[in-house]
């Protein structure tokens, strides 16, 4: 994800923090729960120094630095090691109960995923999916919620468009996101004694909430700024 070092909007200083580290744990969400941990995905994370800061935010991300911050001799070990955590968590019948999809962790029919596609398109965003994921499978939703973040930060000339776009990203989590994914990390908790899947469960399990509750924080206080201009 290429972002501009610039924000177009002013933000306060209590919201500062936040949204400068938002994007980037959704995008440590996405890349790690989307695909198998490379090595040279491992060793971008544990050398990304906006992680340390990030990190910081909720304990499962303080797992998650101590444990890729480790020496570069290490790192191909933990690659090995956790790739193939990955593929037993993803394709053996042992774990059967563990599910990446909304769908499936809420009991929807198939066609559920119609309903994901739609919150998409009417937002203008297609995806790439690399391996054919489905729409409501949780790197894809996350990744949606990545991307919102960037236009609202990065591509927002007023209040107004930012407040849209913040908008869709409450609606998104309390709609979507918060109604599976603490059943989703129970059920990963259960599965794994992993050290990078248990700390990316705990973040993901930390995180939403706090998001949600900071995303409706900072629309207040744009809603305050838009009347006092008035």
């Amino acid at each position: 994800m290429t972002m501009q070092t610039v924000p177009s909007l002013a933000v306060p200083e209590a919201f500062s923090h936040w949204l400068e580290s938002r994007g980037l744990i959704y995008q440590l969400l996405v890349d790690f729960l989307g695909r198998k941990p490379s090595l040279s995905l491992v060793a971008q994370w544990s050398r990304n120094r906006k992680m340390s800061v990030a990190a910081e935010m909720t304990e499962g991300g303080r797992e998650l630095k101590r444990y890729l911050s480790q020496e570069p001799n290490k790192l191909p070990y933990i690659c090995e090691k956790e790739t193939q955590e990955y593929k037993r968590l993803m394709h053996e019948q042992t774990v059967s109960s563990f599910k990446l999809r909304e769908a499936a962790i809420l009991g929807r029919a198939e066609d559920f995923c119609n309903v994901l596609a739609e919150v998409y398109t009417s937002a203008g965003i297609v995806f790439n999916k690399c391996n054919g994921e489905a729409d409501d499978h949780i790197a894809i939703e996350l990744e949606f919620m990545a991307v919102m973040h960037e236009r609202m930060l990065y591509n927002s000339f007023s209040i107004r468009s930012a407040m849209e776009l913040l908008d869709i990203q409450v609606a998104f989590l309390e709609d979507h996101l918060l109604q599976w994914t603490p059943q989703f990390c129970e059920k990963l908790n259960a599965a794994t004694n992993s050290t990078l899947y248990l700390g990316l469960s705990h973040m993901l399990a930390e995180f939403l909430p706090l998001d949600l509750q900071m995303l409706r924080s900072w629309r207040a206080s744009l809603e305050s700024s838009a009347t006092a201009m008035v």
